[in-house]
């Protein structure tokens, strides 16, 4: 069903970081003119994994979600599905970025000391089910705070210890894999994600565009925090 020189966006794949790779049919979507290739390159694991968790963690109208980490990749990308969905979004960041966050339909927070309290102001009805993508102890300790029942707390960092802790964990270190459903619902999320961004439903934020050559250096911006939105590399 596809056409040589069609646009399409990947997903599931390894040695991306490459001018040529072969991809099996199952890991492709055709990408819509409404798409730049520059989207279709920062969608699959981004928007799969917020896909992803908030379906595993059943996130509905209704629902108050708190989203750890809201202004990064996956957290935006969350941030968006929820909305859409019809649930309140409450996502910590830093102050630099809570008009981003805004712009996207959340309430921001900023993290660190007294989180718990803030987000209580924010959410006087309560927090109903909580989104990790901080990996802190403070973002883990807050959820656990807020949110009654631990099956609907979700990590998507802090796989190891996520047992222990009684919450539920999709990678990240998980020694449990995913699903067969989990899977399957990373894969939906990129035409889901390009048919709302076609509609203009939906962003992403993208940073930098670097030459192939470069990766090592788009790895340094990434480390030193120095850029923001996802990094294309360019073959």
């Amino acid at each position: 069903g596809y056409a040589v020189g069609e646009r399409v966006a990947i997903g599931d794949t390894r040695g991306t970081y490459a001018t040529a790779l072969a991809v099996p049919v199952g890991n492709i979507t055709r990408l819509l003119d409404g798409v730049t290739s520059a989207e279709g390159a920062a969608l699959a694991i981004p928007v799969g994994t917020a896909y992803q968790s908030l379906r595993s963690l059943g996130v509905r109208k209704g629902d108050t979600l708190l989203i750890h980490a809201g202004s990064g990749a996956v957290g935006q990308a969350a941030v968006q599905f929820a909305v859409l969905w019809g649930a309140t979004v409450i996502a910590t960041a830093s102050p630099a970025r809570h008009d981003q966050l805004r712009a996207l339909g959340a309430i921001p927070v900023a993290y660190g000391e007294g989180l718990t309290d803030r987000v209580r102001d924010a959410a006087p009805q309560g927090v109903t089910v909580a989104l990790d993508c901080a990996g802190t102890d403070e973002a883990i300790q807050t959820s656990l705070d807020l949110v009654t029942g631990r099956d609907r707390i979700a990590t998507i960092v802090r796989g190891p210890d996520a047992a222990q802790l009684g919450i539920q964990a999709y990678s990240g270190g998980n020694p449990v894999p995913l699903t067969e459903q989990q899977m399957a619902w990373r894969h939906e999320a990129v035409g889901v994600a390009i048919n709302l961004i076609e509609a203009g439903d939906f962003q992403v934020e993208l940073g930098p565009e670097l030459p192939l050559a470069e990766a090592a250096h788009a790895h340094e911006l990434i480390e030193q925090h120095a850029a923001t939105g996802k990094i294309v590399l360019i073959p």
